[in-house]
């Protein structure tokens, strides 16, 4: 089964570029979203496979902070009102989340492919939400993994929306970053892939970056904060070149129906796309 996961040799290079201690944060963060449950310090360092002293000194700091608030006769911890107010007004910013949830769920039904949200992070397009594929052989993609923004369809997608000017810079930071990385994606291809884009109206990439696996992409929305998102429909290769026509039929139909959702709640539509 094709499968892409955060634990690969890229996956860890990044990780240790990172503040241990930031990434514990968050990490116990998501761990509350993820189980929906009150915690103990033991249950989340069992979990988590945080030493017992680094786990309790860093939910301690959060209990002080007004993150977290802790039962003192069960010991349990659970995020406090301060977190759930910190970043509400974010979704609203870029999507209707229950709208957003409604358009991927559709459209997963009707491919039956594994299904995504994503959105730039840097020079890396990063899965926010993603719906595993029902097929025996399916595209598995952990929320919250990153793929690059050059090179894939979910990236072309997004690089549809910008400028010529912007996508030259960022691909000049891109390259700079790269070729510590072995990265090495040729520019003539980037155009390549951002031109047929905006020709066709969706990306359709073959076997980038996994072997035998395929994804149609297209832009959904251009929010407030200019953080367009891109939804993807991605599985085995053959299958979704032979099923490409109704694949994007299918997601052009979801992704109008939003637009026009979007358009009777005033929010921004995303904007002509530019010839390259």
């Amino acid at each position: 089964m094709p499968v892409i996961t955060t634990d690969n040799k890229s996956g860890r290079k990044q990780e240790d570029s990172l503040v241990k201690s930031a990434v514990r944060v968050m990490e116990i963060l998501e761990l509350f979203s993820s189980m929906k449950i009150p915690l103990t310090g033991m249950d989340i360092s069992r979990r988590l496979g945080y030493p017992k002293s680094s786990t309790n000194a860093i939910l301690k700091s959060l209990v002080a902070l007004g993150y977290l608030t802790i039962d003192s006769d069960t010991l349990k911890y659970i995020p406090a009102f301060r977190m759930a107010y910190l970043t509400d007004w974010v979704p609203h910013t870029m999507i209707d989340k229950r709208e957003a949830d409604k358009l991927l769920e559709q459209l997963h039904d009707l491919t039956g492919e594994t299904v995504t949200l994503s959105m730039r992070n840097g020079s890396n397009m990063q899965f926010i939400k993603v719906l595993p594929g029902k097929f025996p052989i399916s595209l598995i993609i952990a929320k919250g993994y990153s793929v690059p923004i050059f090179g894939t369809s979910v990236g072309a997608a997004y690089l549809s929306t910008m400028t010529n000017p912007a996508i030259n810079e960022l691909y000049s930071r891109y390259r700079n970053a790269g070729k510590e990385q072995g990265i090495d994606e040729e520019f003539q291809a980037v155009c390549a892939d951002v031109a047929s884009v905006r020709k066709l109206g969706y990306a359709n990439l073959y076997n980038r970056v996994l072997p035998d696996t395929g994804a149609i992409a297209m832009p959904l929305h251009d929010g407030y904060i200019e953080h367009n998102l891109v939804i993807g429909v991605g599985g085995l290769a053959t299958r979704i070149r032979r099923m490409e026509k109704e694949i994007v039929k299918m997601t052009k139909s979801v992704v109008d129906s939003y637009r026009r959702w979007a358009a009777g709640r005033n929010v921004k539509p995303i904007g002509r796309s530019r010839s390259l």
